[in-house]
């Protein structure tokens, strides 16, 4: 029987992406648990502050799985047929997957679980109940546990070459949302060669290596990724509209705990009672909209602070940013005196929550600096340092000793960036508090 053609999607960032109709990969698309994705927005609440950026998880997840399969048919042609063939399918079934234990608005809500998206994507791989599981079961009685191991950052099982195309400091993953949130959300940071990276590197000492011939194309990428980050991924709007979620879900919390009424939609009241026994069915059970109907119900809550931060989520109210001054004491990074005089002025305006109405927001260091690779030449893989050769000498070096003008972004000094975000109705106060300050010396 002649095979069906392949299935054809139409993406705006590649035009066309295919899969096999004969294939399990199509299956594993169709299941409730991938379907899911749909319903996450791949930016968070980033169209509170770029209106466009209002595409999902699963249109960045097919972007993965189609230059995960453009990076395994140019090593099949340089590498050998057999070999790529062998890792061919957990490896597209990772693409698929690994997004797959995302909570709503993406990222904002680890912080809000106090647990990582890919804990959860092996844990949905893992449970005999999912369609997931069952799917990747049929294909091979041991399928679902490699590509759980793909997926696991803790993992050390396979071959370094095989993790690091999923998830390093240059991957598939990067290479699609770079390119697709850059368009979404119409900041124009996130070009560069991708066609270029993706077929000019190669499996070496078991890892991955891009040729010298790259690393232009891998500075563009590195560039895109840096500011992007600087303009899409921290943007202090987005962020205070973030940190104003999370302060939603401790004041709910808080009340839960304490054995008053929080107001909960069914859905989150079976998660929180289950606690860190919840399973995966009540996990997927919280969506984007399950949260959404949570909030508005929130806007009528007894809680007069739960009710106002629900009110200015959904009316766009946003909080104001005030950037912190010199720290208390550098070396601890302490802002004690400052978050004082900060909850002072809360206090004095008439909050009665300090609490919920400043919130802090410390950036990490590695977000400021977004490649920020191992200087040591023995310690290097393609999980902490791009690396390149030369064609006359067979030893990968990392891309910043072959552009120079690349070291002042990579070794200077990362800081961390702390922030605080408060009602709009303090800005006037805030500011001149802030203008006068002085730390202790």
């Amino acid at each position: 029987m002649a095979a069906k053609p392949a299935k054809i999607f139409r993406d705006p960032l590649y035009n066309y992406i295919s899969i096999d109709r004969n294939a399990w990969l199509l299956n594993l698309l169709d299941t409730p648990e991938v379907q899911r994705m749909r319903r996450i927005h791949q930016l968070g609440v980033s169209s509170l502050t770029y209106p466009g950026a209002d595409h999902n998880r699963l249109s960045h997840t097919m972007g993965v799985v189609h230059l995960m399969q453009q990076a395994l048919e140019h090593l099949k042609k340089i590498q050998g047929k057999e070999d790529i063939d062998l890792a061919r399918a957990p490896l597209l079934a990772a693409a698929m997957l690994h997004d797959v234990g995302h909570g709503p608005f993406s990222h904002l809500f680890e912080p809000c679980l106090g647990i990582d998206h890919e804990v959860w994507s092996v844990k949905i791989v893992n449970d005999p109940e999912t369609q997931v599981h069952k799917v990747l079961k049929k294909v091979d009685g041991h399928l679902y546990q490699g590509v759980a191991d793909l997926i696991d950052k803790q993992s050390t099982g396979d071959p370094a070459w095989r993790k690091a195309l999923l998830s390093s400091q240059l991957d598939v993953d990067r290479m699609d949302y770079l390119r697709r949130d850059s368009l979404f959300s119409g900041a124009g940071y996130g070009h560069f060669d991708f066609y270029r990276i993706l077929n000019s590197f190669e499996i070496h000492d078991g890892d991955l290596v891009w040729s010298e011939e790259s690393k232009l194309a891998i500075e563009e990428y590195i560039f895109a990724r840096y500011y992007m980050y600087q303009n899409v991924y921290l943007h202090k709007t987005t962020r205070g509209f973030e940190k104003m979620i999370e302060a939603m879900w401790r004041r709910a919390k808080a009340l839960h705990d304490g054995k008053s009424d929080a107001g909960l939609v069914p859905a989150l009241a079976e998660f929180w009672r289950a606690g860190p026994d919840a399973t995966v069915r009540q996990y997927l059970r919280i969506e984007e909209c399950t949260v959404l109907e949570q909030v508005q119900r929130w806007t009528d809550h007894a809680d007069k602070p739960l009710a106002d931060l629900a009110r200015r989520f959904l009316e766009r109210n946003r909080f104001i940013a005030i950037d912190a001054p010199r720290p208390d004491d550098g070396l601890a990074g302490s802002y004690t005196r400052w978050e004082s005089a900060l909850h002072e002025a809360v206090a004095k305006g008439g909050y009665d929550c300090v609490a919920a109405y400043c919130l802090k927001d410390e950036v990490k260091a590695k977000y400021n600096q977004p490649y920020f690779p191992e200087k040591e030449n023995d310690q290097q893989s393609a999980r902490n340092a791009i690396r390149v050769r030369a064609a006359d000498d067979q030893r990968p070096v990392e891309i910043s000793t072959v552009l120079g003008r690349l070291r002042p972004m990579t070794e200077r000094p990362a800081a961390s960036l702390v922030r605080y975000y408060l009602p709009g109705e303090l800005r006037d106060k805030v500011q001149r508090l802030r203008n006068q300050w002085t730390p202790r010396s």
